[in-house]
């Protein structure tokens, strides 16, 4: 963590060496700071302290992570797996696994909620995903190898 004025560090978290924390996202609260890991781990530091929340092996390279519009779940993608964890944006805990395809990359939410969008690498698509049911129900082909992908608002 640096201080904006200053530009001057005034915070680390200490990660296991060997680690490799590469992603990290603010929640929509500001109150936490969700890290993924090439070790396969989630990690949910507290933002002020940097101190660790809660720390969860999950899969196979852990890309990013993504909090559904009303706060309830954070996707989190795999690169070496071929599933989605839901997770419990407010335990942490492992909800579900979906199945979307090998090399799961960004997520996106429609504004309503409805549904998740995760682009898979592997799969040359973007995967929908039901929020209410917590399934796959369609692969939208994209590409080659998407990795990211954004929601516009409709007009």
């Amino acid at each position: 963590m640096f201080d904006t004025q200053t530009l001057k560090i005034v915070r680390r978290a200490e990660f296991p060496q060997g680690s490799k924390p590469w992603m990290l996202r603010v929640s929509p609260s500001g109150k936490e700071v969700w890290v993924q890991t090439a070790s396969g781990t989630n990690n949910v530091l507290d933002s002020r302290t940097l101190e660790f929340k809660d720390t969860r092996t999950l899969g196979r390279s852990p890309v990013t992570n993504a909090w559904s519009p009303d706060g309830r779940y954070s996707l989190v993608t795999h690169a070496d797996d071929t599933w989605v964890a839901v997770m419990d944006a407010r335990s942490y805990k492992l909800v579900k696994r979906i199945d979307v395809g090998q090399g799961g990359a960004n997520i996106a939410f429609r504004p309503d909620g409805r549904y998740s969008y995760v682009a898979v690498s592997g799969a040359n698509s973007v995967a929908v995903i039901d929020m209410a049911e917590l399934e796959l129900i369609k692969h939208l082909q994209a590409g080659s190898q998407p990795m990211g992908l954004i929601i516009l608002p409709q007009d």
